[in-house]
């Protein structure tokens, strides 16, 4: 009876030791295939301003560029600021004292200026799409979604605020039927559509629906 015993303890140890070291594996794809499809979201499209292309990172904070990035000068900061004081209902001004803020990190003072600049002109879907990715960044996700919803709104055609959307619904508010929604919607304007990173918009979608 002693033998059998140990038999019996020595299976059901090998058989705890198979369970333990399948969840450990299942564990690690899990985590490997969230990776993959993080990875695949990193960038996303997010407005092209004069031949100049920004990207949104998957994860909250300052969003990349295709560009090296560097410190705002102060001297043409002031000069566009001064730009709008001088002509406090310039949407232009507004405009371009943001577009610099944009490109040189300081996306609270960027989203001041589009927001007065959509006060003076609110039928720009492109500053609208900006303006998300500035409350993105400073992680005012609601606002962000309402910016890129409303620019989607001015412009049936415009792909850049439906990316935006279902970056901030997937990474920031960790809703993927809204996300899918929006990529979808991207789908229907460009069936072709792809990421900067050139990985199809619809493989992204296929990878959320599993």
């Amino acid at each position: 009876m002693g033998k059998h015993k140990k038999e019996r303890e020595a299976d059901e140890a090998r058989q705890q030791y198979v369970r333990r070291s399948s969840c450990i594996l299942l564990v690690v794809v899990a985590l490997l295939a969230g990776a993959f499809l993080g990875n695949a979201l990193t960038m996303i499209y997010v407005e092209q301003r004069g031949g100049r292309q920004a990207i949104m990172s998957g994860a909250p904070g300052p969003a990349a560029s295709q560009t090296e990035s560097h410190a705002a000068d102060p001297a043409t900061l002031a000069r566009l600021e001064a730009d709008t004081a001088a002509d406090p209902t310039n949407a232009d001004a507004w405009v371009a004292l943001g577009n610099y803020c944009f490109d040189h990190d300081l996306p609270a003072k960027a989203a001041a200026a589009y927001e007065r600049a959509v006060e003076l002109a609110p039928m720009r879907p492109g500053v609208w799409s900006d303006l998300g990715v500035m409350y993105r960044r400073m992680e005012q996700f609601d606002k962000a979604i309402d910016a890129f919803s409303h620019a989607a709104s001015l412009d049936t055609a415009h792909v850049t605020a439906r990316f935006n959307m279902g970056v901030v619904y997937l990474h920031d508010l960790g809703d993927r039927e809204n996300a899918l929604k929006a990529w979808r919607q991207v789908l229907a304007i460009d069936p072709s559509a792809t990421t900067p990173t050139g990985r199809p918009v619809a493989s992204l979608v296929s990878e959320l629906e599993k």
